[in-house]
C-alpha cells in the first residue's frame, strides 16, 4: 500500500517518541486512538503520548471483574500523565462488538488466588472513527513477536510502538519518570529475588 510505504519511509530511523509525534501531529492529527492496559509497557507508551498530545483518545482494555486497586491505579496514572480523554472497555460492554472486520485486544484475566483465562474485547465500533490505531495494550506479550511495527488492515494503520524496543528498558523509563507500577506488580517485585541480568521491564509489566 502506498500510504504504508510513505509512513514507513517517514519514520525510518526515528526514535519511538519521534515516530509517535509524527503520527499524532503530522500524519493523523485528531485521527489516532490508543488501546492500553495497566501493564508497564502500556504506561511507558502513554507517558510518551502524553508529552505529545494529552487529549489523544485512550481505551483501557480491562478484564473482568475489575478490582478497586486497578481503578485507583488507572486514576493515578491519568492524573500523573495529564491524559484527558480515556474510556474503559470490557468484553461485556455493548460497544465491544464484532464487525465486518476483526479489531480486538486479547487479555489475560488473572484470578485472585492463582490461575486465569484469556479474554478478548471486540473493538470494531469504538475504533471506527479513527484512521490510526496505536495498539499498546500488551496484555499478551507473545503476540508482540508476530506483529510488525506499522501495518495496515481494513483501512486502518495499526502501530505497535514498542516493536523495535526503546533506547532504555521499560523498567528504566518507569524509574526515570517516577511512574508507579500496578499494586500487584509492586507486591510481586518485593517477593522476587534480584535478577541475574538486566531487567527489561517486560518481565514485570
Amino acid at each position: 500500500m502506498e500510504l504504508l510505504q510513505e509512513i514507513n519511509a517517514a519514520v525510518d530511523g526515528l526514535s519511538t517518541s519521534e515516530m509517535l509525534r509524527f503520527l499524532l501531529e503530522k500524519q493523523f492529527p485528531g485521527e489516532v486512538v490508543v488501546t492500553a492496559s495497566l501493564k508497564a509497557p502500556s504506561i511507558v507508551t502513554l507517558k510518551l503520548i502524553s508529552e505529545i498530545e494529552p487529549s489523544t483518545p485512550v481505551i483501557f482494555c480491562q478484564p473482568m471483574p475489575e478490582f478497586s486497586e486497578s481503578r485507583n491505579y488507572r486514576s493515578e496514572i491519568l492524573e500523573r500523565l495529564g491524559l484527558t480523554n480515556s474510556t474503559v472497555k470490557t468484553k461485556s460492554d455493548p460497544m465491544a462488538s464484532r464487525g465486518a472486520h476483526e479489531f480486538r485486544e486479547f487479555l489475560w484475566n488473572e484470578r485472585r488466588g492463582g490461575g486465569g483465562s484469556r479474554e478478548n474485547i471486540h473493538l470494531h465500533d469504538v475504533l471506527s472513527p479513527y484512521k490510526c490505531w496505536i495498539k499498546a495494550a500488551y496484555h499478551d506479550l507473545r503476540e508482540t513477536s508476530a506483529r510488525v511495527q506499522i501495518g495496515h488492515y481494513a483501512g486502518k494503520v495499526i502501530v505497535d510502538p514498542l516493536y523495535n524496543g526503546l533506547s532504555e528498558s521499560v523498567s528504566e523509563l518507569m524509574k526515570i519518570h517516577g511512574l508507579p507500577y500496578h499494586p500487584k506488580i509492586r507486591r510481586l517485585k518485593k517477593r522476587l529475588p534480584p535478577p541475574d541480568g538486566p531487567v527489561t521491564g517486560f518481565q514485570f509489566g
